[in-house]
């Protein structure tokens, strides 16, 4: 071969080795960006489930603390409403509205409804529809028979109470104890013959 040839071969391919090394570097760090970008995308999708996540956990809890206290609410009103029928006595103007309690049950509810596991909406929703259908049965016409039943139903809501906290509680995780109740949890005690309360 002709040194003059070669040398031009040898020129030719240290121009193209160096304009190839030029655009290789220039796709390697086109490739290094976008794996980078990638991975911020990634971080930032990581960061709003986990925002997410809290935000519908403190959506929850919020909710379930309402469901809860309007559950409450309404047992002991309709264990007070009861305890009057069953004495014959009426209740004193500052005692808790029963139809008030009985709305904000509702409210509470159907928020829970939007929110709520299928769980929570199994023992709210069994508790909240056994206090609709006691609530039914305290009529001032009530028969001693279903004063005598509602007396009944309004210890298995009492449980009802329990279950339904507990799985609200479960659900939020910050629970291992059983859904229902221990035994020895919590004291049943009577006052006057009247209607059960349950402490706990």
């Amino acid at each position: 071969m002709d040194p003059t040839v070669s040398s031009l071969v040898v020129a030719v391919v240290g121009v193209l080795g160096t304009l190839l090394s030029g655009l290789l570097a220039h796709r390697g760090a086109l490739r290094s960006k976008a794996l980078e970008l990638d991975r911020q995308a990634g971080e930032r999708e990581a960061e709003r489930q986990a925002l997410e996540r809290r935000e519908l956990l403190e959506l929850r809890r919020s909710s379930y603390t309402t469901f809860n206290q309007a559950l409450r609410q309404f047992h002991l009103a309709l264990s007070r409403h009861h305890r009057w029928l069953a004495e014959g006595t009426r209740p004193s103007p500052e005692t808790p509205d029963l139809a008030t309690a009985r709305d904000a049950l509702r409210l509470a509810y159907a928020d829970a409804q939007m929110v709520a596991s299928d769980a929570v909406l199994k023992a709210g929703g069994d508790t909240y529809f056994l206090l609709l259908r006691l609530d039914r049965l305290l009529t001032p016409e009530a028969t001693p028979e279903q004063l005598d039943d509602a007396a009944s139903l309004l210890g298995r809501g009492s449980e009802g109470l329990y279950e339904a906290r507990q799985t609200m509680r479960r659900d939020l995780g910050i629970t291992d104890l059983p859904i229902a109740r221990p035994e020895g949890h919590g004291r049943v005690r009577r006052r006057n013959e009247g209607s059960p309360t349950v402490d706990g």
